[in-house]
């Protein structure tokens, strides 16, 4: 008896998932996607390097493409070359944060609902970010990180969580790039203006100097900053990895878990029977 209701249960709560995820579908086709508003003007008062042709570059194979026909055709080599692709990503892109379409991805829907300190629809893979005309800085950091990588370099991640409890509270994402045996600094969300040939702007940076770091960012307040606010980190790797890769979970979930249901009934059904037989 108990296996026929868990049965019907289960295979009644597979029918509504698949309902769902069908209505979540068509509801995603009518809209053309617009959810994910992939292209947007740049903002009033926003004065960043903003190149609306390589903006419109949306297709991650095409700005690689790009990027790389301009290095051999231009002969840039060396610290020149991520100098290069900095200046592409502070042209594509300016400061606001960019989002996924998640009108099928109805799980991660729900979790950003019931969770929205985590921000989980915010874009991640470098395939859905390079449809994007604006992003913040770690989403410009992924970008930037995705083109230095194949050419070779050693790459890391910067990552800021200064504490100011009387002021503006400095949390930002930049990169890190290995030329030979140096490690040079690369910012291509806040475009601070600086020598970027310079390998001792790492150094200061990773050293928490105040003065330099001021220089970098003048709107920002340094006074309480300390070595172990700021982390180099994911030498070489994705840095939103798990993100991503959870986003990939419930998209897959939200496709497939009504599948999963239904077989889950069949075999206890399968199972219910052949214990009858018994």
């Amino acid at each position: 008896m108990i296996y026929d209701s868990l049965f019907k249960s289960i295979f009644a709560m597979g029918i509504f998932f698949l309902m769902l995820t069908m209505y979540f579908n068509i509801t995603k086709q009518l809209s053309d996607d617009k959810v994910s508003t992939n292209f947007l003007p740049l903002l009033e008062g926003q004065t960043e390097i903003y190149d609306e042709k390589i903006a419109r570059i949306d297709n991650l194979k095409e700005l690689k493409e790009f990027v790389n026909s301009e290095i051999l055709q231009n002969n840039i080599e060396g610290i020149d070359i991520p100098i290069y692709i900095d200046d592409i990503i502070r042209k594509k892109y300016f400061h606001h944060t960019s989002y996924i379409s998640a009108e099928s991805n109805w799980i991660l829907k729900v979790f950003d609902y019931l969770f929205p300190e985590f921000f989980f629809t915010t874009a991640m893979d470098p395939k859905d970010l390079v449809k994007k005309n604006h992003g913040i800085c770690n989403q410009q950091a992924i970008m930037f990180q995705e083109l230095v990588k194949d050419h070779e370099f050693e790459y890391a991640s910067i990552g800021f969580s200064v504490k100011n409890p009387n002021g503006i509270n400095f949390g930002h994402f930049a990169s890190a790039v290995k030329i030979d045996e140096s490690w040079f600094y690369f910012d291509s969300n806040m475009e601070p203006d600086y020598d970027r040939r310079d390998a001792s702007i790492i150094t200061k940076v990773l050293n928490a100097n105040k003065s330099l770091l001021k220089e970098l960012y003048p709107d920002y307040d340094f006074d309480l900053l300390t070595r172990d606010m700021i982390e180099f980190r994911d030498l070489n790797t994705f840095p939103a990895k798990r993100g991503a890769l959870f986003q990939d979970l419930t998209q897959f979930l939200s496709n497939f878990l009504w599948a999963f249901l239904f077989l889950l009934a069949l075999l206890l059904k399968a199972f219910n029977l052949r214990k009858k037989k018994k």
